[in-house]
């Protein structure tokens, strides 16, 4: 914590831009910020609320350190060691500097119109039928993200949520963040006396 405090005292002495954006005294709001979490950071205010207990541990963690220590490939988590195609970059570059400042905005919560248009284009082929892109579509920042804004969205506390086993790790602490009572139900195959 202290070489980003130093930082940002740092960056308080640099001439302010012409556009305002660091002044010193929104650097000292953020370095009194920083030490007030720092002083608050005790067992009192550590501790997580109640929903979380049991939720701390994951396979994820478990398996990185795994491999850290025997060496191993892990291959349950995608980490690459390449770098990406000269397109990819290239792309990313013409984006950011070649279409307009309004492209580096926010834009609509629920996905850049050009991107949702798109988007449906390709799968109204899939789907066999038109999607409205601005009703049907939604672009989220990923798998975790969706599914952690849905489980939230949608469960009450107290609620119980049906988790089929196996399931992916993320589903029970997110249904307890929520405050739902996850209920496992095995996936089992009938057996129907016919092989598979």
């Amino acid at each position: 914590m202290l070489p980003l405090v130093g930082v940002l005292r740092l960056v308080g002495r640099v001439t302010r831009p012409a556009c305002g954006c660091v002044s010193l005294l929104e650097t000292r709001t953020v370095t009194s910020q920083i030490d007030l979490q720092r002083r608050m950071s005790s067992q009192k205010f550590a501790k997580p609320p109640k929903r979380l207990e049991g939720i701390d541990k994951n396979v994820w963690v478990e398996f990185v350190q795994l491999v850290l220590d025997t060496k191993a490939v892990n291959l349950g988590q995608g980490f690459p060691d390449f770098f990406p195609p000269d397109y990819v970059t290239k792309g990313l570059v013409d984006a950011a500097q070649n279409s307009g400042p309004l492209t580096n905005q926010y834009t609509r919560g629920f996905g850049h119109p050009r991107l949702i248009a798109a988007i449906s284009k390709v799968y109204n082929k899939f789907l066999g039928r038109e999607l409205d892109p601005a009703k049907e579509v939604l672009i989220t920042v990923g798998a975790y993200g969706s599914l952690f804004c849905g489980i939230q969205g949608l469960v009450e506390s107290g609620d119980e949520v049906i988790i089929i086993e196996p399931y992916f790790d993320c589903y029970e602490p997110m249904v307890k963040m929520a405050g739902g009572t996850p209920v496992f139900i095995p996936l089992r195959l009938k057996d129907s006396g016919s092989s598979v």
